[in-house]
């Protein structure tokens, strides 16, 4: 018996297969953000042709039910319009938003030097009137805001940085331009309301719930060179966090290894 087409419509005015994968993953309790499997093992799954299946992907992606991503680690995703923000890893915002099929924007907002205030030389283990270089950032993902990021890193260790291009991946420059590699990253998360400036910047109302995020990243030789101040939408924004108990073995060969 044939399986139903992508186009032919149900009851409730969508394609029966449209329907029934929305069946599908209620039935099964998928969570924005869960594997529902790869193209392939679905068509199967379904008894239909991947044509097929992907009309009724690109109808469900449209719709925001569903996220199609690319690679190793890619397939089809339960999806509630959300960027996912992974915890665990040092993978660069850029990459990691690309790897959701996403497009990302960064508008560098300042990048200058100045003489480092008491958290960020104790947070980078510098001198009190160390020479430290700032960097603020707005992300944007498909033309809206998400993120509004700071950054202070040792003059000594990253000359000129702020002349350097920083609109895509800042550990990338570190790597490539100054043979640093960031290799963990310690961070605390809460949320708080947008102040008015933040508000204006990521053109949200005040008082719309961020997710803040401090962060101290370490270099190969456990040197801190980087104190960050990040604020996130939380209405754009889920996190995602592995944890690996004790064994560290297992936790060096995870995935990602480049976060700014």
């Amino acid at each position: 018996m044939a399986s139903p087409q992508a186009g032919a419509h149900g009851d409730g005015g969508e394609p029966v297969l449209v329907q029934r994968f929305r069946e599908y993953c209620s039935a099964r309790l998928l969570r924005p953000g869960e594997r529902i499997g790869s193209e392939r093992s679905l068509a199967e799954e379904f008894g239909t042709t991947r044509t097929q299946l992907r009309s009724a992907l690109e109808y469900l992606e449209a719709d925001g039910f569903v996220q199609r991503r690319l690679g190793r680690s890619g397939g089809v995703f339960r999806d509630n319009g959300r960027i996912q923000r992974h915890l665990n890893t040092v993978q660069g915002v850029p990459q990691m938003v690309r790897e959701q099929g996403l497009t990302m924007t960064t508008v560098v907002l300042s990048a200058d030097i100045g003489l480092s205030q008491p958290d960020e030389a104790r947070n980078l283990s510098i001198p009190d009137d160390a020479i430290v270089c700032r960097v603020t950032r707005l992300r944007l993902v498909e033309g809206v805001s998400w993120s509004l990021d700071h950054s202070v890193l040792p003059a000594s260790l990253f000359p000129r940085l702020w002349e350097r291009d920083l609109t895509e991946s800042l550990y990338e420059v570190l790597r490539t331009q100054f043979r640093v590699e960031p290799d963990r990253a310690d961070e605390s998360l809460e949320v708080v309301p947008a102040n008015s400036d933040q508000a204006a910047v990521l053109a949200i109302e005040q008082g719309q719930p961020l997710l803040e995020i401090w962060r101290v990243t370490y270099d190969e030789h456990d040197t801190p060179i980087e104190f960050a101040h990040d604020f996130f939408r939380a209405d754009r924004t889920r996190v995602h966090l592995q944890k690996y108990g004790t064994n560290w073995k297992r936790a060096l060969r995870s995935p990602g290894r480049d976060k700014s």
